[in-house]
């Protein structure tokens, strides 16, 4: 008994080939899948699954044990929606609306596993740059990023997220270390510049009490975050991206170097909206708590919301 978690766990990575779209759907974090996992193969004394770039396969003793665990399971679920009868429910069509960062990042890659999971919804996407009226487009939900405008639209704020300055190796052997914000005036630093057309010039720092705040400038400014990443590594300039963009850089131990480390910068928060009335359908439901989910691993760059934490007025960010 002991193991029936983490046998739950085994057949749901297994069904969507993948640690990260498994605890999606079960509202862990990867390494939580990965230690559960773990501690199942250890508990039998053999290796069930082989890790690789692409994903995760069943070596031979993990598919002999898959088929009796899939009948396990199987029945486990059947007894479930007896009960519950709301899965079979989670059907038709669902218009969504997804900033292209978060969209990218965290969303878009896990839609083949919500959709094994819910084959009977009919998916309808639109990535876009900014926000907007979900009534006049008609949409059923949308993730944006900043803090929504009041409307009668339901705004769940599902991830927090930091800025980190970063450039390439090849950059600061060249132009030096900052060492502190008031350093970032005498570099190269490349400027985002939103939908609206602002550019994102006045850089904001906090450490402890300290806050301050510095105007940069470059020789590139740029609209797309995808490039500015790639210019980042090139050796261009100094950047400052977005946590979820920049964890898979530092992570991969690429060129890339986190500047001011002990210096915390806010960026705008990930919102998942809906019309009111529309959170009690079940296919809304099951969208929102899917995409709930993939936000609350840290390692990815996103961090917990706080309860009534105070900070900077993100206005949403507009087309």
């Amino acid at each position: 008994m002991d193991n029936l978690r983490s046998i739950g766990v085994f057949v749901r990575a297994v069904e969507l080939r993948s640690f990260a779209a498994a605890a999606a759907v079960l509202g862990l974090t990867p390494s939580a899948v990965s230690k559960a996992i773990g501690a199942l193969e250890r508990s039998l004394g053999a290796r069930l699954l082989a890790r690789t770039a692409r994903g995760v396969t069943l070596t031979e003793d993990g598919a002999r044990f898959h088929v009796r665990c899939r009948t396990i399971v199987a029945e486990l679920q059947a007894a479930e929606s007896e009960l519950a009868g709301t899965r079979g429910l989670a059907r038709g069509r669902l218009r969504v609306a997804l900033h292209s960062s978060p969209a990218n990042s965290h969303i878009v890659p896990n839609l083949p596993a919500f959709l094994r999971i819910y084959p009977d919804i009919q998916l309808d996407v639109s990535i876009v740059a900014g926000a907007m009226s979900l009534e006049a487009k008609n949409f059923d939900v949308a993730v944006f990023l900043g803090d929504p405008p009041d409307s009668n639209l339901v705004a769940r704020r599902i991830a927090e997220r930091r800025f980190c300055t970063v450039a390439a190796r090849s950059y600061l052997e060249r132009h030096g270390m900052p060492f502190a914000p008031h350093d970032l005036p005498a570099h190269n630093c490349m400027v985002h510049v939103l939908p609206n057309g602002r550019a994102q010039n006045i850089w904001r720092y906090q450490k402890g009490d300290q806050h301050c705040e510095v105007k940069v400038q470059g020789n590139l400014s740029i609209n797309a975050g995808s490039w500015m990443r790639k210019m980042a590594l090139a050796g261009l300039g100094i950047a400052r991206l977005p946590s979820n963009n920049a964890a898979p850089l530092l992570a991969a131990r690429d060129d890339l170097v986190l500047l001011l480390a002990d210096w915390s910068s806010e960026a705008p928060p990930v919102h998942l909206m809906y019309a009111r009335g529309r959170g009690a359908s079940p296919t809304v439901r099951a969208f929102t708590e899917f995409v709930t989910a993939l936000f609350k691993d840290p390692e990815a760059g996103l961090y917990a919301v706080g309860p009534g934490k105070p900070g900077i007025n993100w206005p949403m960010w507009r087309e």
